[in-house]
């Protein structure tokens, strides 16, 4: 795919509330918007096929077209917190960082005009935590935070229930059945799937199969079971993929892509982005048109329901070690989601 995705470095961190350059470029009247708050957390080892696995109590719920937020959204501050000690039994966490916080509660700011999208994400920052078992203790010494969030329609699997926790697998990067880097360059995928940089998310969609049991030592995932490129190209045209925009505070990079086979940061219309860290408060506003003719982007049309899930890595962060939300619904003007941005 060509890359034709706009970086705008009006992003660039504030501190001491001295404003950075160019920033305020993007006039919204937020007392028009309406608020939600989501407290991200901690997902440690979790997957999707943990999610379709033995050890989650609610799988059969899942299946059957049960939300993860109708049964843990107002639980997942105490889920991070066990998970990131380490003593959790059902979700693993063979890293442990002692201190790192479980959870992150966020305000989100909804509104839009007749052209775009106006999100704006705001949380306490944190204390710095140095990683044990990393050199100098920040993962990304580049980043101190970087925000993400996806978009996509109900032609993606478990989207409607889960957000972007379908685009996390047990054999990515990080995770517990992620392959020796020996195998992934022996791959003859290596090209289609650009493994040097190792398994990125994908969805299901893209794969002929997914190993949800382990049986036999069987590992867990399907990054090696892609299927043809026409399939993947079917599936594009379906819709089938997660709309994905992604900030970088240190540098101000803005990356709109989307993830199916892979994930792939060069492509879609581009966003606007405007950050800044005031008296420990993080502040991330983001303006994304509603329409686009770029392959990988999701329209947004007023009415529409829309499938949402965002992250964030603090602290110098990377790879799974993250804070992540559950699924949301994100709308313009209806009241059934609980990201439902009002008109300016």
């Amino acid at each position: 795919m060509a890359n034709v995705g706009t970086v705008k470095l009006a992003a660039l961190e504030i501190k001491d509330n001295v404003p950075a350059k160019n920033t305020n470029s993007i006039h919204v009247d937020w007392a028009k918007s309406q608020s939600k708050d989501i407290t991200v957390f901690y997902p440690g080892t979790a997957s999707i096929e943990w999610v379709l696995g033995r050890k989650h109590g609610g799988k059969r719920a899942f299946t059957k077209g049960d939300r993860c937020v109708e049964c843990h959204g107002e639980e997942t501050a105490d889920i991070g917190q066990l998970i990131v000690s380490g003593e959790s039994d059902k979700i693993a966490e063979p890293n442990v960082i002692p201190g790192k916080r479980g959870s992150i509660p966020v305000q989100i700011d909804a509104t839009y005009d007749f052209e775009n999208l106006y999100l704006r994400f705001s949380w306490a920052d944190g204390d710095h935590i140095a990683v044990p078992f990393v050199d100098g203790g920040k993962m990304d010494p580049e980043n101190p935070m970087k925000l993400a969030f996806m978009l996509a329609t109900d032609e993606v699997e478990f989207a409607d229930r889960a957000g972007c926790w379908g685009t996390c697998h047990a054999d990515a990067n990080s995770m517990p059945f992620e392959p020796k880097k020996e195998a992934l360059i022996g791959s003859d995928l290596v090209e289609r799937l650009n493994l040097n940089s190792g398994v990125t998310k994908y969805l299901k969609e893209s794969r002929s199969k997914l190993e949800l049991k382990g049986r036999r030592k069987k590992p867990l995932g399907g990054w090696d079971k892609l299927k043809g490129s026409d399939e993947i190209k079917a599936a594009q045209g379906n819709r089938q993929y997660m709309d994905l925009i992604r900030y970088k505070s240190g540098t101000g990079e803005i990356e709109d892509g989307q993830i199916l086979e892979k994930r792939d940061m060069h492509g879609g219309q581009g966003a606007e982005v405007e950050a800044s860290l005031k008296s420990g408060t993080w502040s991330v506003v983001i303006k994304r048109k509603l329409k686009s003719n770029k392959p990988g982007d999701i329209d947004i049309e007023p009415g529409k329901l829309y499938n949402f899930g965002f992250a964030i890595h603090d602290d110098y962060s990377s790879a799974r070690y993250h804070h992540v939300s559950l699924g949301y619904k994100l709308a313009l003007e209806n009241s059934e989601a609980e990201i439902n941005a009002t008109k300016q």
